[in-house]
């Protein structure tokens, strides 16, 4: 709840009692009968210890992991970990950002930690929509559907929060492509504050697809529809596949390797044309203006060297869970 001051003129003038808040009680914008749970955050993750990849030897090669780069530093958030917790706190450079995971739908996202120029620390509401984790900003007191990317309770309502890119990929290829990241383990946040979730059954590579949510965000929760663009594993093969779409009227770099897992897409900005490079991970794509792009849309190399592409909201989740948010799909041909 929200509180306000409120004037003392309608006191009785024996005395100087000042008038209790008026307090709001904001509504759910979607219907409460789809909502379970209760509103038990879980505890905060906030700033872990993080530790090199290549001193960490106990994760098992086909573990998932979220890896998160900006300015050049890769950050690494296995999801087993996560699980503990569903929402982590961290920064790179100064650049917050809250990565969550929800094991139900299998379902990450990378949200940028600022919002309205004000500190946006999330975490875990202990509330779910559709078996998907509703996200909690204590500060502003507002809730947060996490593949909807929208506020559904408190001053915020309708309002989407800003999405940040990271590639899913196995912990095998982080292992052999970066040493030197920076991982989330077990002991990165003190154990009395770790959390438990809601059981989940061992979900298959197989059951989870990659969407790209086009138009506005919005849901099918509220009777309102965006095109989501999805994306298997059985859609590239095992050498680096490129596909060239149009998503929000943008051209639209969709790539991705089913031997390495990882699929992710970028916003073509420029009238170059794109080709996928085999053979040199992270390297997975140059353009005809001899720029050289890696697996986090990073130019390494030509013109553009340090400039980074953008991206459309995208990640990967059970397709169940797809459906249970929205009913408009582009399936790859």
């Amino acid at each position: 709840m929200l509180s306000c001051g409120g004037g003392s003129d309608d006191f009785p003038e024996t005395n100087n009692t000042v008038s209790p808040p008026v307090e709001r009680e904001f509504e759910w914008t979607i219907d409460k009968g789809l909502i379970n749970g209760s509103d038990n955050p879980f505890p905060l993750a906030k700033d872990p210890v993080m530790f090199l990849a290549k001193n960490v030897e106990f994760l098992a090669d086909d573990i998932l992991v979220a890896a998160v780069s900006l300015d050049g530093e890769v950050k690494i958030y296995p999801y087993n970990y996560l699980n503990n917790f569903e929402s982590v706190n961290d920064r790179i450079n100064g650049k917050p950002y809250a990565i969550t995971y929800c094991p139900l739908t299998q379902s990450a996202l990378l949200i940028n930690g600022e919002y309205n120029n004000d500190s946006f620390i999330l975490r875990a509401s202990g509330y779910l929509l559709h078996d998907n984790v509703i996200l909690k900003n204590e500060k502003s007191d507002t809730y947060w559907s996490q593949m909807m990317g929208q506020c559904i309770k408190g001053s915020y309502a309708g309002e989407f929060s800003e999405t940040l890119n990271f590639v899913e990929m196995t912990w095998k290829t982080v292992k052999e492509n970066f040493p030197d990241a920076k991982v989330f383990t077990n002991s990165s946040v003190p154990e009395l504050q770790s959390g438990s979730t809601a059981n989940k059954a061992d979900v298959k590579i197989g059951d989870l697809v990659y969407g790209i949510i086009g138009g506005n965000n919005l849901s099918s929760v509220n009777g309102k529809t965006a095109k989501v663009f999805i994306y298997h594993y059985d859609d590239f093969g095992v050498s680096t596949t490129l596909k060239s779409v149009i998503i929000n009227n943008k051209k639209t770099l969709v790539i991705g390797n089913k031997s390495d897992h990882y699929i992710t897409s970028y916003i073509n900005d420029s009238n170059a044309s794109f080709e996928a490079v085999q053979n040199n991970f992270p390297i997975v794509m140059r353009d005809s203006d001899n720029n050289q792009w890696n697996v986090f849309g990073q130019a390494i190399s030509g013109p553009r060297q340090g400039d980074q592409l953008q991206s459309h909201t995208g990640f990967f989740a059970l397709f169940w869970a797809w459906g249970k948010f929205y009913d408009n799909f582009s399936f790859d041909e």
